[in-house]
């Protein structure tokens, strides 16, 4: 339970301004040199909207005052005054360029400011240096904006990041917490790692949880399943076949090797293109509108897009039909799932009309089940 909150709630803000930015691209990450060679490659800022969608849903949900602590700038006092709440103080230094250490100062500045709950918006990276900041010695929520959003601090979309937390600061002295884990890539490697726990609100929905972090390919159903989907394959039709393990057997079967954590576009049994972009998909379908696309099911999160696959976005998917999108998954992972839903951020309010109601998920060769896709 939080300790003696304030009358006036004191919330902190922090946006990274590049969370997310090499997703469309194909580049899995902004970390290091990445954003720079993510905006050569043409992709764009959305860090900064996603926050002002949280802020928004926070300032009409909580009908009280607020004080508003917010890294300065693009880090988050420019998304603090865009959204129309009023901006209490500031900490840190607006610059161009920033960095995880910026984020880290920030983070401490608003600890020692006695914020009561901490947004930001960014993905595992980001929250990866909060936490190591500050620990669990403040209670944080993650607007979903980066390109690996795994850990189990963030909220499913922008707009429930905003009721959690108007509903976490109404509660007053009933406001309760629970710890959540935090996971990235250690650098170097391309596997994740547990770096730490953070406190988040303890909400009844909307908190995404942490991903499993096990490989499914070693279950007999799954590879059969990819054997009999590679052995059924057209030879007239491109094949657009997603992340993950699950997935992954398909390219097994093939004999291929492809990208584990983006999207490969395959025909007549060889690999098009390998690790294709947002564009490179967008011009493949504009030629090729027959295409299918296979996904997989994040485990213990039930997304299907929008945490390390942005390159399905929705002017993408818009040239997919509804009949050609395949979803597979290791009925572990469905098992796993409370409640059993599976859930879409394709970075817009409205759900897309493809990937809305219930849908089939193949989890054997004989076996499939269904599941409804909700925000």
């Amino acid at each position: 339970m939080a300790k003696n909150p304030s009358a006036v709630p004191r919330v902190g803000v922090i946006v990274n301004p590049i969370a997310g930015m090499g997703g469309t691209v194909a580049l899995h990450g902004t970390d290091g040199d990445a954003s720079k060679r993510a905006r050569e490659l043409g992709a764009v800022p959305g860090s900064e909207a996603r926050m002002r969608r949280t802020l928004a849903i926070l300032c009409r949900e909580h009908p009280g005052a607020l004080e508003i602590v917010a890294a300065d700038g693009a880090m988050g006092a420019d998304s603090v005054r865009a959204s129309g709440l009023a901006l209490s103080s500031t900490v840190g230094i607006a610059r161009d360029l920033t960095s995880a250490q910026d984020t880290r100062s920030a983070a401490i500045a608003m600890r020692d400011a006695g914020v009561e709950l901490l947004l930001f918006a960014g993905g595992d990276g980001t929250a990866a240096d909060i936490v190591g900041a500050v620990d669990t010695s403040i209670t944080l929520l993650g607007t979903p904006s980066g390109v690996k959003m795994h850990s189990g601090v963030f909220a499913r979309t922008p707009e429930r990041a905003g009721e959690i937390a108007a509903e976490y600061l109404l509660a007053g002295d009933r406001r309760s917490t629970e710890e959540a884990e935090v996971l990235d890539v250690t650098p170097g490697e391309d596997e994740l790692s547990d770096i730490g726990v953070a406190r988040v609100p303890r909400a009844t929905a909307g908190v995404q949880g942490s991903k499993v972090m096990r490989a499914t390919n070693t279950n007999a159903d799954i590879r059969a399943l990819g054997a009999q989907i590679a052995a059924t394959m057209r030879a007239d039709t491109t094949y657009i076949l997603g992340c993950g393990t699950t997935v992954g057997s398909i390219l097994t079967a093939l004999g291929l090797e492809g990208t584990r954590n983006g999207f490969d576009i395959v025909a007549n049994g060889t690999i098009v293109t390998k690790d294709a972009s947002e564009s490179a998909l967008f011009a493949h379908l504009s030629q090729h509108p027959s295409s299918v696309l296979v996904l997989g099911v994040v485990g213990g999160q039930g997304f299907l897009l929008g945490r390390g696959n942005q390159q399905i976005s929705p002017r993408v998917l818009s040239l997919i039909d509804d009949e050609n999108i395949v979803i597979v998954a290791a009925q572990n992972k469905i098992d796993a799932l409370h409640p059993p839903e599976l859930h879409v951020d394709l970075g817009q309010s409205e759900p897309h009309a493809a990937l809305q109601g219930y849908r089939r998920v193949r989890t054997s060769p004989t076996r499939s089940t269904v599941l409804r896709i909700t925000n």
